[in-house]
């Protein structure tokens, strides 16, 4: 119980971490670039490269359930991804607003899960699981 506490814990800092890495490599080349470029690139690019880097490391830290762990974990960066004061009134609005997270979640599960059944099944063929 206590490893999966502090890979939740691990997970948040990790992201936001990561998050602010993200946000100063972008910055560094954003000279030349408008802003609807620069949100395209922490949509498409940053933010499921963050995504799938989580996923795989709690995957391969986590002995079972990687993918609640996962969720977790990355429920404050989500929930700061979604604060804006600008909400959406429509429903299409909504779904636009809500798409990428709604993307996020399952790529850092596939990312978790496949790194999780990639470090388990090397341990069971070399024998040291039983």
């Amino acid at each position: 119980m206590l490893r999966k506490v502090l890979l939740v814990l691990m997970t948040v800092v990790v992201s936001y971490g990561l998050t602010a890495f993200a946000g100063y490599i972008v910055y560094i080349g954003s000279e030349a670039r408008s802003e609807a470029h620069l949100s395209l690139v922490i949509r498409f690019i940053a933010s499921p490269l963050i995504v799938v880097l989580i996923g795989s490391l709690v995957g391969f830290l986590s002995k079972d359930r990687p993918i609640p762990t996962l969720i977790i974990g990355l429920a404050p960066w989500t929930i700061m991804l979604l604060s804006s004061p600008n909400k959406p009134e429509s429903i299409s609005g909504w779904l636009g607003w809500l798409a990428p997270i709604l993307v996020y979640m399952p790529l850092g599960a596939t990312a978790a899960a496949f790194a999780w059944r990639y470090c388990h099944k090397s341990a069971k063929q070399s024998g040291l699981l039983a």
